[in-house]
């Protein structure tokens, strides 16, 4: 029988040295009682720390694909570390918005504007997130459904913001209830949050205070939440959403369906 609760947060944490946020997005039910197969796709925050260790923990995991979403300017501050062997493909997908590149966050506050730290601007972020890298998003999905690619896993910086959305949209289309959703993107906040201590930090000396820090430094479900009416408003269901945005055809989004279920 298909057990009927969601899967315990610890179960699905990929232990690492150099990853905090690295976890399996199976494990999560769907409405139909049916659940999210585990150690198939997973989500992260950077893998520019990667150890010696973590690197042969993928490399035992079989691990097959990296997909990094971070902005050209963040990968090439921060490249990803992985195997030298060549035993796991890296994907660069960038999602490099026009309103805002996370590599200069810290060079904006030091030149004094903190005028992006508002609800509303994270809000107006994702939807642009959502409305230009469609295809970015299609190609996650399409690498996710062939199992020539899996284990596979996505990641931008926190594995909160871009990481997010991919995961929110992968899991809705398989089914799973947004409330589920939204518990598993504020689990961003909870293996996050040694990390970012020293960020506060680096805010408060430029004089933001933690709250407004918090906007971006966190998971907020708000503009997950806000996204996800503006995907019903605009693109209709999130199946029209991957077939007109996200390029995806019904072959691919059957085979998700066959290889992530169970």
């Amino acid at each position: 029988m298909t057990e009927s609760h969601p899967s315990r947060f610890d179960d699905r944490v990929l232990s690492l040295t150099g990853a905090v946020n690295f976890r399996d997005i199976g494990g999560n039910q769907t409405r139909q009682l049916r659940m999210v197969k585990k150690g198939l796709v997973f989500r992260s925050d950077h893998l520019s720390r990667l150890t010696h260790d973590d690197q042969q923990t993928l490399q035992r995991l079989n691990f097959k694909t990296v997909c990094d979403l971070r902005s050209i300017k963040e990968q090439r501050k921060a490249p990803d570390l992985l195997p030298e062997n060549g035993s796991i493909h890296l994907r660069s997908l960038p999602v490099q918005s026009k309103i805002f590149d996370p590599a200069t966050a810290m060079e904006l506050i030091k030149a004094g504007d903190d005028s992006w730290l508002t609800m509303d601007f994270l809000i107006e972020l994702y939807q642009s997130y959502l409305d230009d890298f469609g295809p970015v998003w299609g190609e996650v999905l399409q690498l996710a459904s062939s199992p020539d690619n899996l284990p596979l896993v996505f990641h931008c910086t926190g594995g909160k913001d871009r990481t997010g959305i991919c995961a929110a949209l992968l899991l809705k289309f398989l089914g799973v209830e947004e409330e589920r959703i939204f518990a598993d993107h504020d689990l961003s906040n909870t293996c996050n949050a040694q990390r970012l201590k020293p960020l506060y930090a680096k805010f408060a000396n430029f004089g933001i205070e933690p709250e407004k820090a918090a906007l971006y430094l966190q998971a907020p479900l708000e503009p997950l939440i806000a996204m996800f009416d503006h995907l019903k408003k605009q693109h209709g269901t999130v199946t029209d959403y991957l077939i007109t945005k996200a390029g995806l055809d019904q072959a691919t989004l059957k085979s998700l369906q066959t290889i992530l279920l169970q």
